[in-house]
């Protein structure tokens, strides 16, 4: 498991800038979708005594659809707090060790302690220093689902159902699986370690079961974040190349900015976020409202939305309700949702899904794109 977060706030107890975690002092992991059960169940090992105690993971874009078998080890959702755990603070690191217990669950302080030293063995057979620079894969195969022909047909069902009179469809966003078989198996921490170059104000992480595959990915987009009862989140959409001069790049940008069609797109997401965060907030801010943010290859039009949660269980109500995002999904929700799972020829699996992490007094998530889930081939 590793987890990077470097958009230049500071939302991360004492500045937190990366987390690398090896093993689990516990997990949660079902094929089902994500209750409020299962959030209670992972609040219990966390505690606003010891802020850096995180429960890391992922949940599954669509939660009422089949996992398919690459995503089996992931499950509905996979959460984790790490045995070990190395802590990158601003101007500082540290090293930190947990170990959770729980006689009830037959998991004994001498069982707790025994795989913990199993942990310990293997990390000190592996530590490498990794190199942030792009690896140079050879591709020996790619293949698309769907491909050209099914996609446009896809493309053409969404806008007829649209344009429907009868229909409650306003919005839909279909995704493309590209996959692809390289000449060497990929390191997905050696990849992880190359996107901290392409991804700066981006959240970059990697998270992987055990015996499973790598989910791994460099996301600009913030789902939520949470301290005590402040609450913040972001409206991203619309997007554009950076341009290769300074002054082509300002025009992009004030195209982008004066486009009808962006501007609907962006509205839509604002308000819907915004919405969302109305049902459990006393007072919404919207600041700025619109404006460009630019990312190292492409610019979006975005606004931060804050306000405060009326109670903190209200934290399980706002990662329900704000995904999947109509940036990803559509609008309605459920509409949409419905529309990609009798359309999509594929699991989204964790893919557009929220990831990142709940903690006793703070938690984060971003929106799960721009990744890709790395497997090993035998």
């Amino acid at each position: 498991m590793d987890i990077g977060n470097e958009n230049g706030d500071t939302s991360f107890t004492n500045n937190l800038v990366g987390v690398a975690g090896v093993g689990s002092a516990v997990f949660f992991q079902q094929l089902r979708p994500f209750s409020y059960h299962d959030w209670r169940s992972i609040k219990r090992f966390l505690s606003s005594e010891c802020p850096l105690i995180r429960a890391y993971g992922a949940i599954h874009f669509d939660a009422t659809a089949n996992i398919s078998p690459e995503w089996k080890a992931f499950g509905s959702f996979y959460f984790m707090v790490p045995q070990v755990e190395f802590d990158e603070l601003e101007g500082s690191s540290m090293l930190a060790i947990t170990i959770a217990w729980d006689n009830a669950l037959s998991w004994t302080w001498d069982e707790a302690i025994h795989s913990l030293e199993t942990t310990m063995q293997q990390i000190a057979s592996v530590v490498v220093k990794l190199k942030k620079e792009a690896s140079g894969e050879s591709i020996l195969r790619k293949t698309h689902v769907p491909n050209k022909t099914h996609w446009d047909l896809a493309v053409k069902k969404a806008l007829q159902e649209i344009n429907t009179s009868s229909s409650e469809l306003v919005k839909v966003v279909l995704a493309r699986s590209s996959r692809i078989l390289t000449a060497t198996n990929i390191d997905p921490i050696a990849w992880l370690a190359s996107l901290q170059v392409e991804g700066e104000d981006a959240y970059q992480f990697c998270l992987q079961p055990p015996n499973g595959p790598a989910f791994v990915g460099n996301t600009p987009e913030r789902l939520f974040h949470r301290k005590w009862l402040s609450i913040s989140s972001e409206a991203l959409a619309a997007t554009r190349a950076r341009g290769e001069s300074r002054a082509l790049d300002l025009q992009i940008e004030h195209d982008l900015l004066s486009s009808p069609k962006d501007h609907l797109e962006f509205t839509v997401v604002r308000e819907n976020i915004q919405n969302k965060l109305e049902s459990v907030c006393d007072r919404v801010v919207v600041e700025p409202k619109k404006t460009v943010r630019k990312l190292r290859r492409i610019q979006h039009l975005y606004a931060q939305l804050s306000g405060n949660l009326r109670r903190e269980d209200d934290e399980f109500e706002i990662l329900s309700s704000l995904h999947p995002t109509p940036a990803v999904c559509g609008l309605p929700k459920e509409a949409a949702r419905l529309f990609i799972s009798e359309t999509e020829m594929f699991d989204r699996g964790m893919y557009a899904g929220p990831v990142g992490w709940f903690g006793g007094g703070e938690s984060e998530f971003a929106v799960g794109i721009r990744s890709a889930l790395v497997e090993k081939v035998s």
